[in-house]
C-alpha cells in the first residue's frame, strides 16, 4: 500500500458524520434506481409471459348479434392472423352466504381443450367434461374469496333466469390481470367475478345458436402498434350487425392499468434517482471543496516531494469513488429488498400465475456505476483545486476570504433591526454562494419529498370526496340487461328502502372532431337528477342542459374542444345517424372520460323513445332496510348489475390506505436523509 492510499483510509475515517451523510444519499438513489428498474423488469417480463400463455388478443369488437360464418371475412383482412367468437354478457351471482347481490362477467369457451385467444390458465380442478352442460370454471381468486371450489354448485342468473352450475375448476386470464367492476378503480374480488361456460350451452342460455356478440382477434407484428386501419375495415364489414364498440389492446381495461403502472415505472426510475444523486454530487463536491481547503499544506508538500499533479488529483479522486463503491453496493442491496416488498404489494393488485422478484445483475451492475459516476462528477471539481496550487504557495495559510459589505446591507432599517449573530450568518451564506445554493437545493428536494407524502393523503381524501360524494351521490346503482321503459322507473321507486329513483340512459358513441377521434359514450340523466351532478374543479354544480353535452375536461382536452364548440356523435344504437351537438359546459371528473346530456335530449339524439338503461337509488341509511333491498334485487329479473357505493368506497379506501403507508413511509425516511445532507453542507 502506498503512502497515498494510507493517507486516503485516515481522510475516510475522519470524515465521520459528513461521510454518512453522502454514502446515505447516494445509496438511497442507487436504491430507488435498482428497485424501481427491478419492479420495471418483473412486471413487464411477467405481463409479457402472460400475455404469450394466454394468447392476449390485440382487439375485440363488441357486436349485438353475429353469425359466426361471418367472422370469416375478418380472417381474411390484411394484417389479421386469427380471430375467434365469443359469447360475453354480465349476470348477477346469487350466494347463499352473501345477501349482496354480485356482479358477474360471463365467458364462453370452446367446449373442450383447445388453444384460442385470450385462453385460461387452470388453478384448480380442470376444464369442461362431458358429463354434464352446465359446467362452469371460475375466476380463482373470486373463488378463494369466497371460499368456492371444484365440486360445489352455484346460482347465476343467466338470460332472466336462475340457473344452478356445477363449478369443474378455477382459472385465471391475462385479460382479467387487473379486474375491475363497474364505477369501480380497484379490484374487488368480494363483489365481481368472472364465470366461463361452455360455448354450446351459452348459445343455449342466450339464444345465440351460431351466433356470438364478441369477437377476438391477433394481429401480425407489423401492424400491432398502429389497428386502427384494420379495426375500422371489420367494423364496416360487420356494420349491419350492429357493431357497438371495436377495443384494441391499448384500451382494454386490464390492460391499460398494467401498462399504466410499467410506464409510472419507468418515468419514476429516472426521477426519483436523478434526485438523490444530484443532491449527493453536490454535497461530496463541497465536501472535497472542503477537505482540498483543509490539507493546503499536505499538498503543498506532496508536490514538493516530487508527486506530480496527476499522482494528487487521483488521490482525491479516490476519496470519492471509495464513496462511490459503497454507495452503489450498498443501495444496490437496499434496492433489491425494496422490490421485494414493492412485487408483493403488486401481487395484491394484479393477479399474474408468477409474479417473482427476481436479481437483474445489469440493473445492480448500473446502480453501482450510476453511483460511481456521480461520485466521480461530484469529487472531480473539487479535487481539481488541487491542480492550481505551486508548492510554495500551498504550504502557505490560505488568504482570509474578501471581505466588505454584502448587498443585503443596503437595505439599512432591515439590517439595522438585525443582531450581530445574525449578520454573521447573513454575509455567510452571501459570500459562500455555491455552498448556499447548493444547501438549498438539498433542503428543497427533502421538502419536496415531505409535502409528496402530506399532499398523498390530501389527495386520497380529496378523489373519494370530490368523486363519491358531490358527483356520485347514490347509493345504489342498477344496470339493466337491455333497455326498459318508465315503468321500470316506477318499480325501482316501490322497493323497500329506497328514497329517491333517478333514470339513466347510457348510449355508446364515437365523438369526432376533425381529425380529433375518441370511443366513448354518453350518459343522459333527469334533468332535476340530484344523485349524479357534474361539476368543475371549483365544486360548482353544473346544470344539465336541454340541449347540448357536458363533457369532462379530460376528454375535451384529447379532442381538442373548449366551451361551446360543437362536435360530431356517431351513436352505436338506434339508426346510428351522425348527430352534431354543442358542448355547453365542461365538468371534472377522476373516473373515466364522462359526458352527461338531458335523457330526453339524448333519446331523440338516437331517434328512439324514452327509455332506462339504469336506475341510480337513494337508499334509507338503515342497514336492515338495505339487506331487505337486496334481497328483492335477487328476485328482479332483467338486471345485469348491481353496484352499491359504499362498498366501492370502501374497497378503493382500503386499498389507496395500503399503498399510502408503504409509500408515505419511505418518502418520509428519504426526506430525512436529504434533510441531514442540507444540513452537513453548512457545518
Amino acid at each position: 500500500m502506498t503512502a497515498l492510499d494510507r493517507k486516503l483510509l485516515r481522510d475516510l475515517r475522519r470524515s465521520g458524520g459528513l461521510l454518512i451523510a453522502i454514502t446515505s444519499i447516494m445509496a438511497v438513489g442507487v436504491a430507488c434506481y435498482v428497485a424501481l428498474g427491478f419492479a420495471y423488469r418483473n412486471l413487464s417480463s411477467a405481463q409479457r409471459q402472460y400475455y404469450a400463455d394466454c394468447r392476449m388478443a390485440d382487439f375485440s369488437l363488441e357486436v349485438k348479434k353475429v353469425p359466426v360464418s361471418e367472422l370469416a371475412s375478418i380472417g381474411k383482412l390484411s394484417g389479421v392472423i386469427d380471430v375467434s367468437p365469443r359469447i360475453q354478457f354480465f349476470a348477477t351471482v346469487d350466494l347463499e352466504r352473501s345477501v349482496e347481490p354480485i356482479n358477474g362477467i360471463v365467458l364462453s369457451l370452446p367446449d373442450r381443450r383447445e388453444a384460442t385467444i385470450n385462453d385460461i390458465l387452470l388453478r384448480r380442478g380442470s376444464y369442461f367434461t362431458d358429463r354434464r352442460d352446465n359446467e362452469v370454471i371460475v375466476n380463482d381468486k373470486f373463488a378463494r374469496y369466497h371460499g368456492l371450489s371444484p365440486g360445489q354448485w352455484i346460482h347465476v342468473i343467466l338470460n332472466n333466469r336462475r340457473q344452478e352450475l356445477f363449478i369443474v375448476g378455477t382459472a385465471m386470464s391475462s385479460e382479467f390481470t387487473y379486474l375491475v367492476g363497474p364505477g369501480s378503480i380497484m379490484p374487488d374480488p368480494e363483489h365481481l367475478g368472472v364465470f366461463y361456460l361452455k360455448h354450446s350451452y351459452a348459445e343455449e342460455v342466450f339464444d345465440f345458436d351460431g351466433a356470438c356478440n364478441q369477437v377476438l382477434g391477433r394481429l401480425a407484428a407489423n401492424v400491432r402498434d398502429r389497428p386502427d386501419d384494420v379495426l375500422q375495415r371489420a367494423e364496416s364489414l360487420l356494420d349491419s350487425f350492429g357493431v357497438f364498440t371495436s377495443i384494441p389492446l391499448k384500451d382494454q381495461p386490464s390492460n391499460r392499468f398494467l401498462s399504466n403502472e410499467i410506464k409510472g415505472l419507468r418515468a419514476f426510475g429516472v426521477i426519483d434517482p436523478v434526485i438523490f444523486l444530484s443532491v449527493a454530487a453536490l454535497v461530496l463536491n463541497v465536501l472535497m471543496t472542503r477537505l482540498t481547503e483543509q490539507q493546503r499544506v499536505v499538498v503543498g508538500t506532496l508536490k514538493a516531494l516530487g508527486y506530480l499533479d496527476r499522482q494528487v488529483f487521483v488521490h482525491f479522486l479516490k476519496f470519492g469513488l471509495a464513496i462511490g463503491i459503497a454507495s452503489g453496493i450498498l443501495g444496490g442491496g437496499l434496492g433489491w429488498w425494496i422490490s421485494m416488498g414493492m412485487t408483493g404489494l403488486y401481487r395484491i393488485f394484479f393477479e399474474f400465475p408468477t409474479l417473482a422478484n427476481r436479481f437483474y445483475g445489469d440493473i445492480f451492475l448500473e446502480g453501482i456505476l450510476v453511483s460511481l459516476a456521480c461520485a466521480l462528477v461530484g469529487s472531480a471539481h473539487g479535487a481539481r483545486a488541487v491542480l492550481r496550487l505551486e508548492p510554495a504557495e500551498a504550504m502557505r495559510p490560505k488568504p482570509p476570504a474578501q471581505g466588505g459589505a454584502i448587498w443585503l446591507e443596503r437595505f439599512r432599517g432591515f439590517w439595522g433591526s438585525l443582531g450581530f449573530g445574525s449578520r454573521m450568518a447573513l454575509r455567510n451564506l452571501v459570500r459562500q454562494r455555491f455552498r448556499t445554493l447548493a444547501g438549498v437545493f438539498a433542503a428543497a428536494m427533502g421538502a419536496c419529498m415531505s409535502v409528496n407524502a402530506l399532499m398523498l393523503v390530501e389527495a386520497t381524501a380529496f378523489l373519494v370526496d370530490f368523486q363519491f360524494y358531490q358527483v356520485d351521490r347514490s347509493d345504489v346503482e342498477l344496470e339493466f340487461k337491455d333497455e326498459l321503459s318508465q315503468a321500470a322507473l316506477a318499480e325501482s321507486r316501490a322497493l323497500p328502502g329506497v328514497d329517491r329513483a333517478e333514470p339513466l340512459l347510457s348510449v355508446g358513441c364515437t365523438f369526432v372532431n376533425g381529425s380529433h377521434t375518441r370511443k366513448g359514450g354518453i350518459t343522459g340523466l333527469a334533468p332535476d337528477a340530484r344523485l349524479t351532478i357534474p361539476r368543475d374543479v371549483s365544486g360548482r354544480r353544473l346544470r344539465i342542459p336541454s340541449a347540448g353535452l357536458v363533457m369532462s375536461r379530460k376528454l375535451a382536452d384529447v379532442l381538442h374542444l373548449n366551451r361551446g364548440d360543437v362536435v360530431e356523435i356517431r351513436p352505436t344504437k338506434g339508426l346510428r345517424e351522425p348527430y352534431t351537438a354543442p358542448v355547453v359546459e365542461i365538468a371534472d371528473s377522476y373516473l373515466g372520460l364522462t359526458v352527461y346530456a338531458d335523457i330526453h335530449y339524448l333519446s331523440r339524439m338516437v331517434h328512439e323513445e324514452l327509455a332506462l338503461s339504469g336506475v341510480q337509488l337513494s337508499v334509507d341509511p338503515r342497514r336492515e332496510s338495505l339487506a331487505t333491498l337486496y334481497r328483492e334485487l335477487k328476485r328482479m329479473p332483467g338486471i345485469q348489475s348491481v353496484t352499491a357505493r359504499a362498498d366501492t368506497i370502501a374497497n378503493v379506501m382500503e386499498t389507496l390506505i395500503k399503498n399510502q403507508r408503504v409509500f408515505i413511509g419511505l418518502l418520509v425516511v428519504f426526506a430525512g436523509v436529504i434533510f441531514s445532507a442540507a444540513c452537513s453542507i453548512r457545518r
